[in-house]
């Protein structure tokens, strides 16, 4: 258990799932993250971040669709620090 953050680390193998196969895939990964420092290769199509997901770069082992998808973002990102700083001097 986490400290208060009502968390636990849990393989989800160990669970014996008694229920529908809905119930199993509810603890399928949707993305996996600080990909570089992995172990083994994971080519499962999710996405692959660098660090925290949605707060770090993707991986190229990423879904194309999602590595051109966050590099559009970045680029929105900078541009609306750039009018911010733009409009702060003003």
């Amino acid at each position: 258990m986490d400290e208060g953050r009502n968390m636990i680390l849990l393989f989800p193998t160990l669970i014996d799932f008694k229920g529908s196969k809905e119930d199993k895939e509810k603890f399928d990964p949707t993305c996996h993250m600080f990909y570089p420092q992995r172990m083994v290769d994971i080519p499962d199509g999710k996405p692959k971040w660098s660090g925290i997901d949605g707060q770090t770069d993707l991986i190229e082992d990423s879904p194309p669709e999602l590595v051109r998808k966050r590099k559009h973002e970045q680029m929105e990102e900078k541009a609306n620090e750039g009018k911010e700083k733009e409009g702060g001097e003003e």
